[in-house]
């Protein structure tokens, strides 16, 4: 039997969006690194969502589940982060948490040795406090025993410099063979400024097209149907979005790609005003409703990827700034910057102009389609 690879910290807590990163790796791995079994460790901070995961184990490549990535779950610490931030001291108790739980990880991350490679889930979530130091921890750790470390994909932002140090960032990121792959141009000059071999490639999902286009489209009724797939409003916000289409005869959906984060508003608000409330299992099911629909409203990066793949209509709202970057890159005629901006007419313009912004969509998905890139050797492929 061939050597087992490893992929970690893969977010398994529910969010649709990271499993399709994951989905995308394991048929990357699968064609490439095809007969070496795969072991999957989790983020160590975030639980798992085992309805997900039973859902996703059954339309994506096999795989095992080894265990977590390592953490800082001390319970002082959210107490000593306020006092260092109060102090201005949270690069250098970041730096003393990190140094802390690498050093006690080390040994236990001796079986990373035994794997042909270590490949690292793509993904924004090296910024933060908590996971931001057991990622960079657990990768100390296991660059202690192995050089085989890569990384499909990531973006990095600003926020990462609150905390972590530009030596530091350099030294760490340094553990990852080169070059590192960033989703996005802004990310890539970001790591370029750390001194790093660096290359622009795009978000893996994107590798995930061909599957997403032959999901077919969940039933639907005859009227005009809007599809909300937001996350982090407010429930007035959602409400006045649901109370000024409701009267023109719309049907609308609210859908989640991440139950955990966003049920709490969402679910009641669509019992208010008479609306769907979907919480997929999967990300094709995801597709199917997108695919449903007549315009989707989204302000996920992943709602815009997986939206290209289901040829509707796209209405960004762009009061993320992942989500604003795509919609100047392809260039889509319209957008919304808050969900006070939703109304009717910009709905009905979004149904008009369907063409157009399907193509527009449709391009900038093919542009990232030509942009992927693997991390895998190809002196190994």
């Amino acid at each position: 039997m061939k050597a087992p690879v490893a992929i970690v910290f893969a977010n398994l807590k529910g969010n649709l969006g990271d499993f399709a990163i994951l989905h995308a790796m394991l048929v990357d791995l699968e064609r490439k690194r095809s007969g070496h079994p795969v072991h999957v460790y989790s983020q160590g901070f975030v639980s798992v969502d085992r309805a997900r995961l039973a859902a996703f184990r059954k339309v994506a490549p096999p795989f095992e589940l080894a265990g977590t990535t390592f953490t800082d779950n001390h319970r002082l610490h959210r107490v000593r982060v306020k006092i260092a931030r109060f102090f201005r001291l949270r690069q250098r108790y970041q730096a003393l948490r990190i140094k802390s739980l690498a050093r006690n990880a080390t040994p236990d991350a001796e079986t990373f040795s035994r794997y042909d490679g270590v490949y690292i889930a793509g993904g924004a979530q090296w910024t933060g406090e908590n996971s931001g130091v057991s990622m960079f921890a657990t990768l100390r750790a296991m660059a202690a025993h192995t050089d085989r470390i890569f990384s499909y994909p990531v973006s990095v932002s600003s926020s990462l410099w609150k905390v972590n140090t530009r030596s530091g960032l350099a030294a760490d990121f340094s553990r990852i063979q080169g070059p590192l792959i960033a989703r996005d141009s802004t990310s890539e000059g970001m790591l370029k400024g750390l001194g790093l071999d660096a290359a622009l490639g795009a978000d893996c999902v994107f590798s995930l097209a061909e599957i997403g286009k032959s999901v077919e489209a969940a039933p639907r009724g005859k009227t005009l149907r809007v599809l909300l797939v937001v996350t982090s409003q407010e429930a007035i916000a959602i409400s006045g979005a649901l109370q000024r289409l409701r009267p023109h005869g719309i049907s609308i959906a609210l859908l989640t790609t991440c139950e955990s984060e966003d049920f709490a508003v969402q679910k009641p608000s669509a019992e208010a005003y008479g609306a769907q409330f979907l919480a997929p299992l999967t990300w094709q099911e995801t597709v199917a409703e997108m695919k449903a629909s007549d315009v989707v409203i989204t302000n996920r990066l992943h709602g815009l990827i997986l939206a290209s793949f289901a040829g509707v209509p796209i209405l960004p709202l762009t009061d993320r700034s992942k989500v604003l970057a795509v919609v100047n890159d392809a260039a889509l005629p319209l957008k919304i910057s808050n969900l006070e901006s939703l109304n009717v007419e910009i709905v009905k313009e979004a149904v008009d102009r369907r063409a157009e912004i399907v193509s527009k969509i449709a391009d900038y998905r093919d542009r990232a389609q030509s942009k992927l890139r693997s991390p895998i050797p190809d002196e190994r492929v």
